[in-house]
């Protein structure tokens, strides 16, 4: 990976066009840090999913995250990603309890400082389960 300053802000080269790591510009560091927890996780869970044979259909993910403030640096305190899937009504209670698995399964979140609270919820849309 290649980080290049340009025009006062820092950019991740990529070869599909780079990323602008500024917020007003593009994404903050910050924000890099906990899309990529929730990319991790996302992929994570849809392994443990197929692992565990439950059809299922991804439709979102969100995520919140909180910094602490009373530190001066302003750290990241609690990570929070929140799955909206497909899932048949008979498997749902399983897909909840394989959330207990992302965290650590995950090479981002074990790679975080341990006093970030990372959660994983999860919620059901009616619609077609996928054939994963």
């Amino acid at each position: 990976m290649k980080l290049i300053e340009r025009s006062g802000h820092v950019e991740l080269v990529h070869k599909n066009g780079n990323w602008i790591l500024l917020r007003d510009l593009g994404f903050s560091p910050v924000q890099t840090v906990v899309a990529a927890t929730a990319a991790c996780s996302a992929y994570v869970y849809e392994g443990i999913l197929k692992k565990q044979n439950i059809r299922f259909r991804l439709i979102s993910i969100d995520t919140e995250y909180e910094i602490n403030e009373n530190l001066e640096t302003h750290p990241i305190s609690l990570i929070h990603v929140h799955f909206v899937l497909n899932v048949d009504e008979a498997d749902q209670e399983k897909a909840i309890k394989d959330l207990r698995l992302i965290a650590k399964n995950c090479p981002v979140a074990q790679s975080l400082n341990p006093s970030i609270e990372i959660s994983e919820t999860v919620s059901f849309s009616d619609g077609e389960v996928g054939s994963d």
